[in-house]
């Protein structure tokens, strides 16, 4: 059986209550105008249809400093592109 790719331990993927735990304030209405903004599969997954949203914590964090336009930002996004399995 293949092995499954996994994102380097860099890339930690946390939900809303967790980020509000590390002392990050996000709103609901923030959380909503940033899904809207950034790619999903990317910055952010939703585990079910109208349910859980995580955040790639590491590319949200890098994007709320830097923007992105920062070449640092879009190093990084391509950094975790790059460890997610490519369709046939």
């Amino acid at each position: 059986m293949p092995k499954k790719l996994q994102p380097p331990d860099k890339f930690k993927f946390m939900t809303e209550r967790s980020i509000v735990r590390e002392k990050y304030e996000l709103t609901r209405w923030q959380s909503a105008q940033l899904r809207a903004k950034l790619p999903k599969g990317v910055y952010w997954l939703q585990i079910e249809q109208g349910g859980l949203i995580q955040w790639n914590w590491t590319l949200l964090q890098s994007y709320l400093l830097n923007g992105a336009d920062c070449p640092n930002h879009r190093a990084l996004v391509e950094e975790f592109v790059s460890t997610l399995p490519q369709a046939a």
